[in-house]
């Protein structure tokens, strides 16, 4: 009998992850494609190609990056799986782009949540974005001074 209510419980479980991750990802692949059908990414791109330019990385890296910046690593992640399926990220732009979000993640979402408990809203956003240019940054000069090929 456990056995059973085991195995009801995994499968009623598993529906819902499978439907949280649909929520998430039609939302983002819906989003994508309006975003290019309209040009956003082009006009986002422009923006922000200073930034990218200090952590050398390409203007494809913008849309993904802002994603992952604003909305958390969950919807960035998804961007970078989809820019890097259809080409337009290579390896170490990956890795760069990962780096970089995995330390400047949900900024507005963290910094708000932070900020009920006291925290400093511009102390955390300064520290947190000066360190993801740093750590970026250096591991961007490391991967290009020991010319490793990421293949």
């Amino acid at each position: 009998m456990d056995i059973l209510i085991l195995l009801y419980n995994t499968i009623i479980d598993s529906i819902f992850s499978i439907t949280r991750m649909a929520l998430i990802l039609i939302p983002i692949l819906v989003t994508i494609e309006i975003a290019r059908h309209y040009q956003l990414i082009e006009k986002v791109t422009v923006k922000i190609k200073g930034a990218l330019k200090i952590l050398t990385l390409p203007e494809e890296a913008a849309f993904p990056m802002l994603a992952g910046i604003f909305f958390g690593i969950v919807f960035g992640a998804a961007l970078i799986i989809e820019y890097s399926r259809e080409g337009y990220l290579n390896k170490r732009d990956l890795l760069l782009i990962g780096i970089f979000i995995s330390i400047c993640h949900s900024v507005v979402e963290d910094t708000f949540v932070l900020a009920v408990f006291g925290a400093n809203p511009v102390i955390l956003l300064t520290t947190r974005l000066i360190l993801a240019i740093t750590i970026t940054r250096l591991a961007a000069f490391l991967l290009d001074r020991s010319n490793l090929k990421l293949s």
